[in-house]
């Protein structure tokens, strides 16, 4: 890859997928597949993944970024989304990123992406070095929760109109297609996501986790939610080594920010 950036459409027409690699002038090596945070937090991303690559590039390794179906600049709507389908886009950028001679034998999975990369491991038998999750979700269901609730608050803010989390579950629940934030979150794709748990996803075969936190303090105790899905990943048999970096949630924050500290840490 003579100028370190190679990118391409995957797949056929209506269907390709955006995979991006940036790898050093070497003709071959070993790299990361990153795997993205849900909807908005995406876009919040791109930033920190883009100094990560960096980072990763001056140390001789490659990034592989994939934009999965329906997001970025992959074709199809976002309402036609599925779990099955991001784990085979996955896949496909996995393959053409060993086409080039460039074989992915880490992961970085962000937010959503954690659990993602998690389910998606499962089922690849893939040789790993290790994995690293930024800010992991751990619960599908609490966070298509936390995304509804974009939605509720903004309800409120509009005279004659407010819109309950129950209320837009039963619709969701019923086939409804709900437009939140700008994202047009299916019933089937809630369906898939709910059905996502980060503990019924682990298992010890899995290479060792590097699970990264970011807290305004750094030297402050771990938070009792985190600590028990550490313990609980620990008692499945995982090797979990975790730490806490301070600094802004990047995934959240009106401005775009960075997180020096995060990427070498990682």
């Amino acid at each position: 890859i003579a100028d370190g950036v190679r990118a391409e459409f995957l797949g056929a027409a209506g269907r390709r997928v955006f995979a991006l690699l940036r790898a050093p002038d070497l003709a071959t090596g070993e790299c990361t597949l990153v795997v993205p945070p849900f909807a908005e937090e995406m876009n919040k991303s791109r930033r920190i993944v883009s100094d990560f690559a960096r980072r990763a590039r001056c140390e001789g390794r490659g990034v592989l970024c994939v934009d999965l179906a329906g997001t970025g600049d992959s074709d199809g709507e976002f309402a036609e989304a599925r779990i099955g389908r991001w784990f085979d886009d996955l896949a496909a950028a996995i393959a053409w990123s060993a086409s080039l001679g460039w074989r992915v034998t880490s992961v970085l999975g962000i937010r959503f992406g954690g659990l993602l990369a998690t389910s998606f491991l499962r089922r690849q038998e893939l040789k790993l070095s290790h994995v690293v999750f930024w800010q992991p979700v751990v619960s599908g269901a609490r966070l298509i929760d936390q995304f509804l609730r974009i939605r509720v608050m903004g309800s409120r803010m509009e005279q004659g109109r407010g819109e309950a989390a129950v209320e837009l579950r039963a619709r969701l629940k019923a086939g409804d297609t709900l437009e939140v934030a700008g994202y047009a979150l299916s019933a089937a794709l809630c369906a898939d996501i709910d059905a996502l748990d980060l503990h019924a996803e682990l298992t010890a075969s899995l290479p060792p986790i590097r699970w990264l936190e970011v807290v305004a303090d750094a030297a402050a105790a771990v938070n009792p939610g985190t600590q028990r899905a550490l313990e609980k990943a620990r008692a499945i048999g995982c090797r979990v080594d975790h730490a806490q970096v301070q600094g802004e949630p990047f995934w959240m924050t009106t401005e775009i920010v960075t997180n020096p500290a995060l990427v070498a840490a990682s």
